[in-house]
């Protein structure tokens, strides 16, 4: 059974795409996990086992006194949509839907903030950065980390150092996702070669569903591949450094369709705002999709009447578990009623725009 009061919780921290007007680079989030020395990893350990990590994992982090208003949600607390709704707000791949007994979650009242229980190790640390400020971010996680670490022993080894259930991600255990928005590049075909021109072997990019073939909504996932032989700073340098070029990639790529006002692009843009505006239905990819190409509109003056803050925030809140709650839907509503309410909600944050082509 759901615990209303945490559910709100949930629903109402802070919404950081509702003041975002990143052009390209939308978000940054850094992940950081820790085992305890004397446990074994999740997969391995008993219901009250894992249990006991989350109490003492917990009691530590809520009494950092470094989080705005943190809150525990245990598991079993949480109904599938919220559980869906946490995974949507920080772009996360592992499954939150399938967390049971045993498995839990601090939230903060910031929207910047996770920290998960036993969902593949003990304690997963998760930061969101929505001003291109990696570093300043990197050092935020780092004092909740050693803070913790302070009266918690984590699983370490001298040559492998942080110890982890997936043995790719031993050594530092920070993981970094860039998450840039490309759609010029994209639709002038440019993207693999600029891709392949500026990445080094420790840096991955691929789209929102973990496939370099499959970019969705323009948006491409850029990460470090390695962390094990690295130090934390040398993956966040990296990463800045190439997504700084990507960025600059982005604003060339855009420059040329704008000097040559380029009719495919103007076609494509024209045929976006047409679906996203008289669409009875529409699915989550395909909004995603029309809604990055409105927004190049927005940056070449050829769509007016909507803002660049508008538009991400629509673009973040179409998705399902977001747009659910834009309706205060918490239940399950069949998929034809979804599509359905995605595009009346998408007509009526369309109500004053217009092409200027």
């Amino acid at each position: 059974m759901a615990n209303n009061n945490k559910s709100n919780v949930i629903i109402n921290q802070k919404k950081l795409w509702q003041n975002n007007d990143n052009d390209i680079w939308l978000a940054s989030i850094l992940h950081l996990h820790r085992n305890l020395e004397k446990f074994n990893f999740p997969g391995k350990l008993s219901t009250e086992r894992r249990k006991q990590v989350v109490s003492v994992l917990s009691k530590e982090i809520l009494s950092l006194g470094l989080l705005e208003t943190a809150t525990l949600i245990r598991a079993e607390e949480m109904e599938p949509f919220e559980k869906e709704f946490l995974g949507e707000h920080f772009w996360s791949n592992d499954n939150f839907i399938q967390a049971h007994l045993g498995e839990a979650f601090i939230i903060d009242a910031s929207g910047q903030f996770l920290a998960s229980f036993n969902i593949r190790n003990h304690l997963h640390l998760q930061l969101i950065e929505c001003k291109g400020e990696l570093e300043k971010a990197w050092n935020k996680l780092l004092k909740i980390e050693t803070t913790i670490g302070q009266n918690i022993s984590f699983a370490y080894n001298a040559k492998y150092g942080f110890l982890t259930a997936d043995i790719g991600s031993c050594g530092t255990a920070l993981l970094v996702s860039i998450y840039l928005q490309l759609p010029a590049l994209v639709h002038t075909g440019k993207m693999e070669e600029i891709v392949e021109k500026n990445k080094e072997e420790s840096i991955a990019c691929f789209g929102l569903r973990g496939s370099p073939k499959e970019i969705i909504g323009d948006l491409l996932v850029v990460q470090n591949n390695y962390t094990l032989g690295v130090t934390e700073e040398s993956i966040i340098s990296n990463l800045n450094a190439f997504a700084t070029k990507m960025v600059v990639e982005e604003n060339t790529a855009r420059n040329q369709i704008r000097a040559s006002s380029d009719p495919y692009i103007k076609d494509k843009i024209s045929r976006a705002f047409g679906i996203l505006t008289h669409s009875y239905q529409i699915d989550a990819i395909e909004a995603l999709n029309a809604i990055s190409l409105l927004k190049l509109g927005i940056e070449m003056g050829w769509v007016e009447g909507i803002s660049r803050q508008s538009i991400n925030q629509l673009f973040f809140n179409c998705r399902r578990s977001h747009l659910l709650a834009e309706f205060h839907e918490k239940t399950h509503l069949p998929q034809e009623e979804i599509v359905h309410k995605r595009a009346e909600f998408i007509h009526k944050a369309l109500l004053q725009a217009h092409l200027r082509v």
